[in-house]
C-alpha cells in the first residue's frame, strides 16, 4: 500500500505539471518587419510566423500578495502585478514586518527592467539562432494579472481572476544607452492580444497550477495544434471552443512567514503585504491532460480515504 500510495503522489505531481502533453503553438505576426538579421548567426526568413513552440516562458515576474490582516483561513487574498491596481492600496517603500524587526521593502514591477515579461517562447532559443521572428529583439511580450481567492489549508485557492499579454515593440521604448527606462505601447500593431479568465486552481506540494479559458485572441496572431493542423485562436474563440490555459508555478512557501509580511493601512484599508518573483510557464494542454489529471487526484483520494479506513480498523 505505501508504494501504491507514493506511486499516486508522482502521478499525481507530474500530471499537475501541465507541460509533458502541452499543444503545440505558433505566432503569427502579420509582418516580417519585425524580423531582422543577424549575419552569420541567422538570416530573416521571408515568413511571419514564429517557429513553434509550446511554452510561454516567465521568470522573475514581480508578484504582489495583498493579505487580510487576521491571515486566518478563509480570508481573502488579492495576488497581482498591475500596477495602478497595487498604487491604489498605497505601498509603502518599506516597513517593519509582521514579525516586528524585520524590514520590507516594497515596490511597483519594473516592467522595463523585465519584471512583467514573458522572456521565453521555449523550445526556441532567444534572442538568437532560431526562428522566433525577432522575439526579444524588436518586440517581446508583456504580462498583467489580477486574481483574488481565499486561503486553506493548502494555501491560496484563487477563485477570480484574469491574465493579459500584450505584444511590445521595443523600438517605441524610451532608453537611456543600452538599458531600458520606460515602455510604451502606443504603436499601431502595439496593444492586448490574449486574455484569460480564470476558472480553477490546483496547489500541491507547493506547485500552483492556475486553469483559465481564453476569452480574447488578436486575429491571427496565435495559432493552435488542433490535431488536424493549426487553427486561429481568435476562430477557436469566436466558434465558442476557449482553449483552456494553464499557468504553472511554484509558491514559495505557500503561506508567507510573518518576516515577509509588511503591514499596511490606506484607504482601501488594513492588510499585510508579500512581495515574491515567479518562475513558471502558460501552456495549452492536449485535452487528454486535464482528463487526466482528474483521474490521478481521484485516485489520490481513494488512497487516502483506504488508508484512513485501515488505521480506524
Amino acid at each position: 500500500m505505501k508504494s501504491l500510495n507514493k506511486t499516486l503522489v508522482a502521478a499525481a505531481v507530474v500530471l499537475a505539471c501541465g507541460t509533458a502533453s502541452a499543444n503545440d503553438m505558433y505566432l503569427d505576426l502579420g509582418t516580417n518587419s519585425y524580423d531582422v538579421d543577424i549575419f552569420p548567426v541567422r538570416v530573416s526568413d521571408p515568413d511571419t510566423s514564429t517557429g513553434t513552440f509550446t511554452e510561454f516562458g516567465f521568470s522573475q515576474l514581480l508578484a504582489t500578495s495583498i493579505y487580510d490582516p487576521s491571515l486566518g483561513l478563509g480570508t481573502t487574498v488579492y495576488d497581482t502585478n498591475v500596477a495602478s491596481i497595487l498604487s491604489s492600496y498605497g505601498l509603502p517603500a518599506s516597513g517593519t514586518a509582521l514579525d516586528g524587526s524585520s524590514t520590507v521593502n516594497l515596490d511597483l514591477p519594473d516592467c522595463p527592467a523585465g519584471q512583467c515579461d514573458i522572456d521565453a517562447l521555449s523550445p526556441l532559443v532567444p534572442p538568437l539562432a532560431s526562428d522566433n521572428e525577432g522575439f526579444l529583439t524588436t518586440w517581446d511580450l508583456q504580462v498583467e494579472y489580477y486574481l483574488e481567492g481565499i486561503l486553506t489549508t493548502g494555501g491560496p485557492d484563487f477563485t477570480n481572476g484574469y491574465i493579459e499579454i500584450y505584444f511590445n515593440e521595443l523600438g517605441n521604448d524610451s532608453y537611456s544607452g543600452a538599458t531600458r527606462t520606460a515602455i510604451d505601447m502606443t504603436g499601431a500593431n502595439e496593444g492586448m492580444v490574449l486574455r484569460a479568465e480564470l476558472k480553477n486552481t490546483q496547489l500541491t506540494l507547493g506547485n500552483l497550477n492556475l486553469f483559465f479559458d481564453l476569452t480574447y485572441a488578436k486575429d491571427n496572431f496565435l495559432y493552435i495544434d488542433t490535431g488536424g493542423g493549426y487553427t486561429d485562436a481568435a476562430d477557436l474563440i469566436l466558434a465558442g471552443n476557449s482553449p483552456r490555459l494553464v499557468l504553472d508555478t511554484n509558491v514559495n512557501p505557500p503561506f508567507p512567514s510573518d518576516d515577509q509580511l509588511l503591514p499596511v493601512t490606506s484607504g482601501m484599508g488594513d492588510f499585510v503585504i508579500r512581495q515574491t518573483t515567479l518562475d513558471g510557464s502558460i501552456t495549452i494542454p492536449e485535452p487528454g491532460t486535464i482528463a487526466m489529471l482528474g483521474m490521478g487526484l481521484l485516485g489520490l483520494g481513494a488512497a487516502g480515504i483506504r488508508r484512513r479506513r485501515q488505521s480506524a480498523a
